[in-house]
């Protein structure tokens, strides 16, 4: 798997460049850029040759000089065949790779232990990650089109310079005039591309809300009322997406018209030429036939402006994500050697916590809200004083949340159970032995159906209660010095609870338990009370 060129791109070029030059795929964007051009290049010669058929053997009747013009017409589809396939296996391979790199590169910013500082939606981060690195992406499209675009008008001007000064400086200078043209004409279309994903986004953020907490939805009884705020979402990204299709088809068919006005314009003039004699009748059908190619290149050139527009607007909206501020600070520090205390929490107020190792600690809480709070905390998921938090001695803001996270692991209550199997669910470095699976009370269940059993997207082929005990499983398999749990049994029978709670203390880990339950807690070589600590947020 390849890696981005830059890990901190700071600017919208930045980004363009992992996209388009990360792994060495600078040369590969290059050749394929050549190769349509070259292809544009013979089509341009096609009626060029038909022009020279027509002069040099059909009118003078030279059965030699025919044969000898459809070879050489033969050879230029032969090239034009080739090198149009060989540019378009390198393009798909650099947009591809390009996408795959921008799509690491949007999950790693938003998957990166620090934390992003500004509360992104969900459904803003999945556009983003998905729609607008493919339009990102595409840019490499972009510059190849392009270029082959410009090949051909100046192929085709240098042509009808050779057969006409006046028809030459025509093409050259109209090219230009419709480029400007067309380029005033799509300013608006970056907003409303902004605005089109911004709708989107906003759709998929209600979509993923609905689907994610189905169940509480459908026992609260809101079926209608979450139908209502999905339909109103999605009429305004529909109501986006139709304003900004208007507007590119009417920008699009200004540009047709107006490359044909100016293509019939050309063939008019070159008519009257032919039939004042200034050019032959071989060099009148080259003038149309060039005509006919260069309003496709024309048309091209006219859609410029509205595709860079789109591909602006989708950049920026990348670019702000990937520069956005990390919500913890790096660290530094390495961490001590180890200690008998693996863990320190010392709130402003209230009790200290000390999490020595192999014992098992309770935390008890008053409310699942303050669960969380603690759970973020000891997890470092949210900014803390310096001071408050240390791990084998060590000031947590020093070891920044990638070495804090390879020390204490504090997974949160709702963790997510990803498809595939229960094996592949509790991974880990190790095999999974039975005592794990005993401990967490995933015997029934492993029995059941096995670890290589899939489980279903997000788990829906387990039930809740399952699901809990695969996660605990999951943390438990770590290979963390410190395992924090919060209330991680809130879904089980008192039976299942008492087992794991038995399970838990036989484990030998270094756990940390944050709840409310009897059961927990009495297992537990030590219990905190944490109902008097108030949480500085």
């Amino acid at each position: 798997m390849s890696e981005p060129v830059m890990n901190e791109p700071t600017t919208v070029r930045d980004i363009l460049r992992v996209g388009l030059l990360s792994d060495r795929r600078g040369w590969r964007l290059s050749a394929s850029s050549i190769g349509f051009m070259t292809h544009q290049a013979c089509e341009a010669a096609v009626p060029v040759l038909i022009g020279l058929v027509i002069d040099r053997a059909i009118a003078t009747g030279d059965g030699s000089a025919l044969l000898r013009w459809l070879l050489i017409l033969g050879a230029v589809f032969v090239v034009l065949s080739v090198s149009y396939q060989a540019a378009n296996q390198g393009m798909v391979r650099t947009y591809s790779h390009g996408e795959h790199d921008l799509r690491q590169l949007t999950a790693a910013r938003v998957l990166h232990p620090r934390g992003l500082a500004s509360r992104r939606r969900t459904g803003d981060v999945l556009t983003v990650t998905t729609s607008d690195t493919y339009r990102v992406a595409g840019v490499a499209w972009s510059i190849a089109e392009q270029s082959a675009t410009l090949a051909a008008v100046v192929v085709a001007s240098g042509v009808l310079l050779t057969i006409s000064i006046p028809l030459g400086l025509g093409v050259f200078l109209g090219a230009g005039v419709v480029l400007w043209l067309m380029q005033s004409l799509a300013r608006p279309l970056e907003r409303l591309g902004m605005r089109e994903q911004t709708s989107v986004a906003a759709a998929s953020e209600v979509a993923a809300d609905t689907f994610a907490g189905i169940r509480t939805i459908q026992g609260l009884g809101a079926e209608i009322e979450s139908v209502r705020r999905y339909r109103a979402a999605s009429a305004a990204s529909r109501r986006g997406a139709v304003a900004s299709g208007r507007s590119l088809l009417t920008y699009q068919s200004v540009s047709t018209a107006v490359s044909i006005l100016y293509l019939a314009i050309l063939t008019g003039a070159a008519g009257v030429m032919a039939s004042n004699g200034t050019i032959t009748i071989g060099q009148l059908i080259t003038v149309v036939g060039l005509a006919q190619f260069l309003q496709g290149s024309l048309q091209h050139i006219g859609t410029f402006g509205a595709n860079w527009a789109h591909k602006r607007a989708s950049a920026k909206r990348l670019h702000a994500l990937v520069v956005d501020e990390y919500a913890l600070p790096d660290g530094v520090t390495v961490p001590a050697e180890r200690t008998r205390t693996l863990l320190v929490w010392a709130p402003r107020t209230g009790p200290e916590l000390r999490v020595e190792e192999g014992r098992m600690t309770g935390v008890r809480v008053t409310s699942s809200q303050q669960a969380r709070d603690l759970s973020a905390r000891l997890s470092y998921r949210t900014p803390i004083p310096r001071g408050e938090l240390t791990a084998r001695g060590v000031d947590a803001v020093d070891l920044g949340p990638d070495v804090y996270a390879s020390l204490v692991l504090a997974p949160p209550h709702d963790a997510m159970v990803f498809s595939g199997s229960l094996g592949d669910n509790i991974g880990g470095s190790g095999p999974i032995d039975d005592d794990l699976v005993a401990a967490c009370a995933l015997d029934d269940v492993v029995g059941l159906i096995g670890l290589d059993a899939p489980v279903g997207e997000a788990g829906r082929r387990l039930s809740g209660g399952q699901r809990q005990r695969l996660t605990l499983a999951r943390a438990l398999h770590s290979d963390a010095d410190v395992v924090v749990l919060d209330e991680p049994t809130t879904a089980l029978d008192p039976v299942t609870e008492q087992h794991v709670a038995n399970g838990l203390r036989r484990s030998g880990r270094t756990v940390v338990v944050i709840t409310s339950s009897r059961a927990l807690l009495d297992a537990c070589d030590h219990v905190v009370d944490a109902a008097v600590v108030e949480v500085v947020r």
